[in-house]
């Protein structure tokens, strides 16, 4: 029974936790509709700021290159109904701003998210 009181509990403090660090690294509402391709260019010009070892440059660069080059997903949204068959609609999405922030995220410590999250909310303004 204490096992599993001490497990819940374990649980409970890891999903606040986590929760927390998700809304502190949340891309500021000025950024929310700008391309993806420019948040990442905006953490590659402060990397003296975040100071970015030479592994976590090289791996941005390489993200910011992806999504300059990325002409989106193809999505289906829906169908158009032909007599005798029918016609997927196929729509492209783009990698949002967000999702990007999230990316580049996975891939800094703690303290360079902190300081990446302020670096994008200065240079917004």
């Amino acid at each position: 029974m204490r096992t599993r009181i001490l497990t819940l509990a374990t649980l409970i403090f890891a999903l606040e936790s986590s929760v927390a660090t998700a809304q502190s690294l949340a891309l500021p509402a000025n950024l929310k509709s700008a391309s993806a391709a420019l948040v990442i260019d905006r953490l590659l010009a402060g990397r003296e700021v975040l100071a970015l070892n030479a592994d976590q440059a090289a791996r941005l660069s390489q993200l910011s290159h992806r999504l300059h080059h990325d002409r989106g997903r193809l999505v289906v949204t829906g169908l158009d109904r032909v007599p005798g068959k029918s016609i997927p609609r196929i729509a492209r999405i783009k990698t949002t701003s967000t999702e990007a922030f999230r990316e580049a995220s996975a891939l800094l410590t703690a303290e360079q998210q902190a300081k990446a999250a302020r670096l994008l909310d200065s240079a917004g303004r």
